[in-house]
């Protein structure tokens, strides 16, 4: 992973439609390396997902943890149908009133798309292949597998704006969301969401000293998921 300066000015248009949404004035980026899943999809079910206002993409974070970005709606193209269904089965967050804005509008598509059964939107199939050497020890056929496509994801991340210095000097305590995989710092005025931990990286120096001092709140079944957060504040001292 590679945090870099950007320095391509393009904004949004009228319509929420983001020209390119990676690149913004004096925004910091992350430029993520290639993985397996890049060759070959990602099998692990979703989590959660959400649309991030400040980078105007979609996140969704995996059950193995693995976290993907989108920021197009066409990028869902590169899904299958039943890997779709579940995206919309699984818990949603979006923090737009009323259910507007460009997040709930690409929800509410995905609605009507798996109730018509993707009549008008393109997905991707997944591919069976056999395994020559390999057999099933009781029917002694070839075993076969299910291949699934990798997805058109983002490789390249903007990191959140910088928060206004000062922003936890009430800090009351931090937690962990295992709902939406994200942890949650609350100060006597707010919430604040990071979905990402890379995006404590945007709390100035004084800032980020609080939570790295204060033991995150999580559940005992998520201490090991808690740590990511811990860990990523502890990294950035």
């Amino acid at each position: 992973m590679l945090v870099m300066k950007n320095q391509d000015l393009n904004p949004l248009d009228e319509n929420f439609q983001l020209k390119d949404p990676t690149k913004r004035p004096g925004r910091n980026v992350m430029e993520l390396g290639s993985s397996y899943y890049d060759k070959a999809g990602n099998k692990f079910a979703i989590a959660s997902w959400m649309y991030e206002h400040d980078k105007n993409m979609w996140l969704l974070t995996r059950e193995s943890g693995h976290r993907e970005y989108y920021a197009k709606e066409s990028q869902f193209d590169s899904w299958t149908k039943i890997d779709l269904k579940s995206l919309l089965c699984a818990p949603y967050h979006d923090p737009e009133p009323n259910q507007r804005g460009r997040g709930w509008a690409f929800h509410s598509r995905l609605e009507k798309e798996v109730k018509n059964k993707f009549a008008t939107m393109k997905t991707a199939e997944s591919e069976i292949r056999r395994n020559p050497c390999v057999h099933d020890p009781f029917t002694k056929r070839t075993v076969k597998s299910v291949i699934w496509p990798p997805t058109n994801k983002e490789k390249i991340i903007p990191i959140s704006r910088k928060f206004e210095k000062g922003i936890l000097n009430n800090f009351k305590f931090w937690a962990y969301d295992p709902k939406m995989t994200e942890a949650v710092i609350v100060t006597q005025e707010q919430s604040i969401r990071i979905p990402n931990s890379y995006d404590l990286m945007s709390f100035h120096g004084e800032d980020i000293l609080v939570p790295s001092n204060h033991q995150i709140r999580c559940n005992d079944k998520y201490k090991v998921c808690a740590k990511e957060w811990t860990s990523a504040a502890a990294n950035i001292l």
